[in-house]
C-alpha cells in the first residue's frame, strides 16, 4: 500500500483523532491489516493511548515498528490501533428464525471512567456547528453535571466516544468530538447548574466540556425489545468485550483554541 502523507493542520489545533484511514504522515512498514489509527497531533502520550486501547507493547511495537516497547521515538504521525485481525477477535454474528422473536442487543463500553476531567469553557454561540453534536436534555430543572455525564456514557452505541458538556445552565450535551474555541476568558461560564447552584453549568452561548478517564473494567450494557419478523430469519449481532476496553469507542478531540 502506497504511503499516503497529508498535511498536518498546524501545531495550534492540537488535533487528536481516530480514523478509518491515516490523516497524518504513516510509517510504511506499519501492519497491513490495519482498520483503525491514532492520528497523533501531541496531546496525549504513547502510554496513554497503549492503555486506552488496551494494547500491549509488544503488541504495538509489532503493528507500528517505527516505535519501541519503550515508546520511543513518539512522532506527529498516525498509528495503527486496530486491525483486522483483533476486530475479528472482538464481534460475532448468530442467526434466529422465528417469526416472532426477542432480541438483545448488548454494546460493551471501554472500561467505566473512574472520574472526568474538566477540558474547560468553550464559545458555543452556531447552532449549525455546536462544540458537542447531540443534545441530551434540555431545560432540565434538576442538570447536574455528573448527571450528564452518566447520560452521555450510557447511552453512547456504535463509534461513539463520550464527551460531556453543560450549557446555560439546564442542558446536557453529548458528542464524539469537540469542535470549537475556548472561550478567552474561562470564567464566563458561570450559570449555576438548576440542580445545584454551587456548579456552574456554562452560560448563554457557552459550554463547559469534560472528558473520561479510563477506568479499570469493562461496562456492558444490555437493552431488550419484542419485534415481529416478516423475513424467515432474524439477525441478532452481539459485540464481546475484550479485557478492559471494547473498540466500538473512539475518541476523536479537535480544539480549535489556538486559531
Amino acid at each position: 500500500m502506497k504511503p499516503t502523507v497529508i498535511l498536518a493542520l498546524g501545531w495550534g489545533l492540537g488535533l487528536a483523532a481516530a480514523s478509518s484511514t491515516p490523516l497524518l504522515q504513516w510509517d510504511p512498514d506499519t501492519i497491513s491489516t490495519c482498520v483503525e489509527w491514532y492520528n497523533n497531533g501531541g496531546s496525549d502520550t504513547c502510554e496513554y493511548i497503549r492503555h486506552m486501547f488496551a494494547i500491549s507493547a509488544e503488541e504495538f511495537h509489532k503493528w507500528n515498528p517505527s516505535v519501541g516497547t519503550d515508546c520511543k521515538p513518539w512522532r506527529y504521525q498516525s498509528y495503527c490501533i486496530l486491525t483486522q485481525e483483533r476486530l475479528a477477535t472482538l464481534t460475532s454474528t448468530t442467526t434466529k428464525a422465528p417469526p416472532t422473536t426477542t432480541t438483545t442487543k448488548t454494546s460493551s463500553h471501554v472500561a467505566s471512567p473512574t472520574s472526568w476531567t474538566a477540558m474547560g469553557c468553550y464559545i458555543d454561540d452556531d447552532p449549525k456547528f455546536p462544540v458537542l453534536e447531540t443534545i441530551a436534555s434540555n431545560n432540565s430543572k434538576a442538570l447536574l453535571i455528573k448527571n450528564c455525564e452518566n447520560k452521555c456514557w450510557v447511552t453512547s452505541t456504535g463509534r461513539t466516544t463520550l464527551f460531556a458538556g453543560v450549557k446555560q445552565g439546564n442542558q446536557c450535551w453529548c458528542g464524539s468530538f469537540v469542535d470549537g474555541q475556548k472561550s478567552k476568558n474561562q470564567t464566563d461560564c458561570n450559570t449555576p447548574c438548576t440542580g445545584n447552584a454551587k456548579e456552574m453549568c456554562g452560560g448563554k452561548n457557552l459550554i463547559n466540556v469534560f472528558k473520561p478517564v479510563a477506568g479499570k473494567s469493562a461496562v456492558t450494557i444490555t437493552t431488550k425489545s419484542s419485534t415481529t419478523v416478516a423475513a424467515k430469519s432474524a439477525v441478532t449481532t452481539t459485540t464481546k468485550s475484550s479485557g478492559a476496553v471494547d473498540y466500538n469507542i473512539t475518541p476523536t478531540y479537535h480544539d480549535l483554541s489556538g486559531i
